[in-house]
């Protein structure tokens, strides 16, 4: 029986990688746009690594996923047709964001179409991993962009008070007499966010203990990020204040 299991295991991988790369071939206009942003922008590059690892965490599963194999579900055709219209109408209204979703439900209808419901409940939260590939839409990345800004920018100078250093703050530029040190979109903290909310998830998955300390270790790296850019933001305040401007610009 178990080397029946083994031989199904198989042919359903095999399967499952022809239709994968079909798939691949008919969402390949938001793949492409996926992996130039991964290229573009910082803040995504660690998007490469991603379906690198949600490989990884299924070969950990393997016994798993040979043991979960059950019988087709047809809810997966019911699937698989809602994939295709968020395909079709993100390729009609160019929101490539659409089309990467679609992709990745595309790929849950092809589990659930191989292997039934249970081999989706093993491969779920390799499948979820993926969703931190995708870059958020352009709108959202300056709006969460433009409040970290702030919000960075208004801790790291309640920091700096607390060490008794006069400051003042005038939006995103933190005026410390000598010098006026500007929190710009680089300085924000989202290029460490969505990577530190990938790993938190990660992290969390393979932390074997009771679910919501997984989730409680997962939200836990929001209010890590802002503390820490913050904190980045306040010793740059300090080094000025103690050793001039020197601190703050060119190669440190």
């Amino acid at each position: 029986m178990g080397g029946y299991g083994l031989d199904r295991l198989g042919r359903m991988t095999v399967l499952f990688m022809l239709a994968a790369l079909l798939t691949i071939g008919a969402y390949w206009g938001g793949l492409t746009e996926l992996v130039a942003r991964w290229s573009t922008q910082e803040e995504y590059s660690h998007g490469f690594f991603i379906p690198l690892i949600s490989l990884w965490l299924l070969w950990q599963r393997r016994e798993a996923l040979r043991d979960s194999l059950g019988a087709p579900a047809w809810s997966g055709l019911l699937l698989l047709f809602g994939a295709s219209a968020l395909l079709l109408l993100g390729e009609l209204t160019a929101i490539f964001i659409l089309v990467q979703y679609a992709f990745l439900l595309c790929l849950a209808s092809l589990i659930l179409c191989l292997g039934g419901a249970a081999l989706l409940r093993v491969t779920l939260l390799p499948l979820a991993l993926l969703i931190f590939a995708i870059p958020l839409p352009y709108f959202v990345d300056s709006q969460l962009s433009w409040r970290l800004q702030l919000r960075s920018s208004q801790l790291g100078v309640a920091m700096l008070r607390g060490l008794d250093i006069s400051v003042f703050l005038e939006g995103n530029v933190i005026d410390l007499g000598t010098y006026r040190l500007q929190v710009v979109e680089a300085c924000s903290g989202l290029r460490y966010l969505y990577p530190l909310l990938s790993i938190g998830f990660l992290v969390g998955y393979l932390f074997r203990a009771p679910r919501w300390q997984q989730v409680l270790l997962f939200l836990s790296t929001i209010p890590i990020t802002v503390l820490m850019n913050s904190l980045r933001i306040a010793v740059v305040g300090v080094l000025v204040e103690r050793w001039g401007i020197g601190m703050a610009d060119g190669f440190l």
